[in-house]
């Protein structure tokens, strides 16, 4: 699913005119119609409903909602937020309508000292602004969403947070409402999904409101939101004659004294995942904890007793994954920094410490195989790409990070990004209970296994960033979130979803 902006929106709505032979009134009317739907099944029908109109078409769509609730009999107030003197053609035709109705009491506001106190047992509607928004808000408009806020009503935002942008990060002393909800119209908006902004959205859900599916998909978005649908189109099903040797023998690389467990979380992903073969190098405290932990996969030791130190591997991997547990050791990064020499055109997963090598030596960032993916969390991303402004500087440098390196990029949060340099792909699935120790060696193991059957890096990233959110969202709607661990996380990846 296409994540849009301002420019791009607008695009697909004056496409499905053209394309459909429908009027903007038409559009408009839809979009409005499903948010009466949604208020009348997940609203409480005794509740009052107090709109919020801008004077532009996300004001017109709030006065037909208030007309249809009017005419299902719900007790509605609006108040008209009149930041211009210029409404649109539509929002006149909708506030005639209305007006006409004589049961919608309609209040004008031209500062914030005329709105009256917001009760908490009502339910406030947002339609002052919309997804095109664009401007500066005044102090008095800032005053009303502030208001709004502090209400403690139940806030429905109508497509877009009002004073919320599109393509940009508010600043410290703007502000903007604060919904529980926000109803969009039929793609989601990239603002909802970064850490900034996405922590004042608890809740979205997209409206279908009939655009052109075929004019969306003509549409050139740098942004993709991955759902259900687009995984299964990645998914390979398994070949009935098909042995252990068709899914290939990865090589995990890591583990050192006291954090065996990182290789534990991750080896268990790997086979659970559908690589065929798992070779584990570790140093040799490691041997007994993983030929028991994990019996299915063999085991290579270095020399070092505590720590990993450059050992000869036999074989040819089919993916290699290194990183976890590991260490920062001058010994660890000799290791690591050899596999990239030896392994050159092999499929690469680079976690944890290993990305904590590469940040320390920037000079090495040369030698990092095309392709691999690297997994750091925002502390680690940090010491690669260096300090961000905001979240579309962050997504900025990765993405030029990734392009220069010829490597995918994994921004893991609660929304975790994948980038190759040129688009990105969000994921949907995943919750906050998979902030916990070891969450990310299990994501490493999971992107290790799909490498190893022949999934590409980037189709490796969405899948395996998909499973492993899934598997969390399975256990939290089981457990709860505050019990999840990571060794549930292994043992609930499923290939059945498809």
């Amino acid at each position: 699913m296409k994540i849009l902006f301002t420019e791009q929106i607008q695009q697909a709505y004056n496409q499905t005119i053209k394309k459909q032979g429908v009027t903007c009134k038409k559009l408009m009317e839809r979009a409005s119609k499903q948010v009466f739907l949604w208020l009348q099944e997940n609203t409480d029908l005794n509740k009052k409903v107090v709109i919020y109109v801008g004077v532009g078409n996300n004001g017109s769509d709030g006065l037909a909602v208030a007309q249809m609730l009017s005419k299902a009999k719900r007790n509605v107030e609006v108040f008209i937020v009149n930041f211009n003197e210029n409404p649109t053609e539509e929002f006149l035709k909708n506030l005639g309508t209305l007006v006409r109705n004589k049961k919608v009491k309609i209040n004008d506001l031209y500062s914030c000292s005329e709105i009256p106190e917001i009760p908490s047992d009502v339910i406030v509607v947002d339609a002052i602004f919309g997804a095109g928004f664009n401007r500066y808000v005044s102090d008095w408009m800032q005053c009303i969403f502030e208001k709004i806020n502090e209400s403690g009503a139940y806030v429905v935002s109508i497509d877009i947070p009002s004073g919320l942008y599109l393509d940009r990060i508010p600043m410290m002393d703007e502000v903007f409402v604060q919904p529980n909800v926000v109803l969009t119209f039929q793609v989601p908006k990239l603002i909802f999904l970064l850490p900034e902004t996405g922590k004042y959205i608890p809740n979205w859900q997209i409206l279908d409101i009939g655009l052109d599916t075929s004019v969306i998909d003509e549409i050139d978005s740098d942004f993709h939101f991955v759902t259900d649908e687009d995984v299964v189109k990645i998914y390979k099903p398994r070949d009935k004659f098909s042995h252990k040797g068709s899914f290939g023998h990865a090589l995990l690389v890591g583990g050192s004294y006291g954090k065996m467990g990182a290789m534990v979380l991750s080896g268990n992903a790997v086979l659970r995942s559908g690589a065929g073969l798992l070779t584990m190098l570790l140093p040799q405290s490691g041997y007994e904890i993983l030929q028991t932990a994990v019996p299915e996969a063999m085991v290579i030791t270095s020399e070092g007793k505590k720590y990993l130190s450059p050992t000869k591997v036999f074989f040819k991997p089919s993916a290699i994954g290194v990183g976890v547990g590991m260490g920062t050791q001058p010994q660890t990064a000799e290791i690591l920094f050899d596999l990239f020499e030896q392994y050159p055109n092999t499929p690469f997963v680079i976690d944890a410490d290993a990305l904590n090598i590469l940040s320390e030596n920037p000079k090495e960032f040369s030698k990092i195989p095309k392709n691999a993916i690297l997994t750091p969390h925002p502390v680690e991303l940090e010491r690669l790409i260096g300090s961000w402004k905001d979240d579309f500087d962050k997504i900025k440098r990765a993405k030029k990070f990734a392009k220069k390196h010829q490597i995918i990029v994994i921004i893991k949060g609660a929304y975790t990004m994948i980038t190759d340099g040129s688009h990105f792909w969000v994921n949907s699935t995943g919750n906050a209970g998979m902030a916990t120790a070891g969450s990310g060696d299990v994501l490493t193991g999971i992107l290790i296994g799909l490498l190893s059957q022949g999934y590409s890096s980037l189709e490796s990233s969405i899948l395996g960033v998909y499973l492993h959110g899934k598997a969390g969202d399975k256990i939290a709607s089981e457990k709860g979130q505050e019990n999840l661990i990571a060794s549930d996380l292994y043992r609930e990846i499923k290939f059945n979803y498809f």
